[in-house]
């Protein structure tokens, strides 16, 4: 099957107390986060087109390999509208939306999230909560959440094109927000949105703790 990749690298990093986008750190010599999370794509034959969002200070940086099909987007004020600037770029029928900073994807994920798509429209990462979840209200505890069901969604997520700008659309026609794509999907439509196993080291880079587990 082929598709198209969405990476969304528009933030500021702020979190990394970096001093610039944390997609941009090298994670070895010449090699950084971006292109690391690049590449997998970059070598997948049904990957046919590969769009980046950006930010107004990083569109212009340059890349060590792009091979032809990699396009750049400005981002918006949001991770949900640079979602959507760069969807509006895609021309494949497949889309898998992904963070650019979670350098570690294995192909066998991508080859799960493409199998999933031949059985429903949208179909997403994810790993089983290692974690006693609690809901706290006021410093007290309110209710212990039952670990068996609760999962933490990961990136890439994988979409039918038309359905994700679909529901991208009607969340901006209702003032919709959400914290990853398949929550548009939940809160804009009724299509079912299947899950296979994402992977223990689809880490995704937020603080200064992460480099340090990435770069042991």
């Amino acid at each position: 099957m082929n598709y198209a990749v969405l990476i969304v690298a528009a933030g500021k990093g702020s979190r990394m107390k970096l001093g610039y986008n944390k997609v941009f750190y090298e994670i070895e010599p010449g090699i950084t986060v971006l292109q690391k999370t690049l590449t997998p794509f970059l070598e997948d034959e049904r990957c046919k087109q590969l769009v980046v969002v950006l930010n107004q200070d990083d569109i212009g940086r340059p890349f060590k390999k792009e091979l032809g099909k990699l396009i750049r987007v400005y981002g918006g004020r949001t991770r949900q509208e640079s979602v959507y600037n760069g969807l509006m770029a895609i021309k494949e029928e497949y889309v898998l939306i992904h963070d650019g900073a979670r350098p570690n994807v294995e192909s066998r994920l991508i080859d799960d999230l493409l199998d999933g798509l031949k059985d429903v429209d949208a179909c997403i990462p994810a790993i089983i909560s290692k974690d006693t979840l609690k809901i706290i209200e006021d410093e007290y505890v309110v209710e212990t959440l039952d670990r068996s069901k609760i999962y933490q969604a990961q990136t890439p997520q994988a979409f039918k094109t038309q359905l994700i700008i679909e529901c991208h659309k009607k969340a901006v026609e209702l003032k919709l927000s959400a914290t990853d794509d398949s929550q548009l999907v939940e809160m804009t439509s009724n299509e079912k949105i299947k899950v296979v196993m994402g992977s223990e080291i689809n880490l995704k880079l937020t603080t200064p703790k992460d480099l340090e587990i990435i770069n042991k």
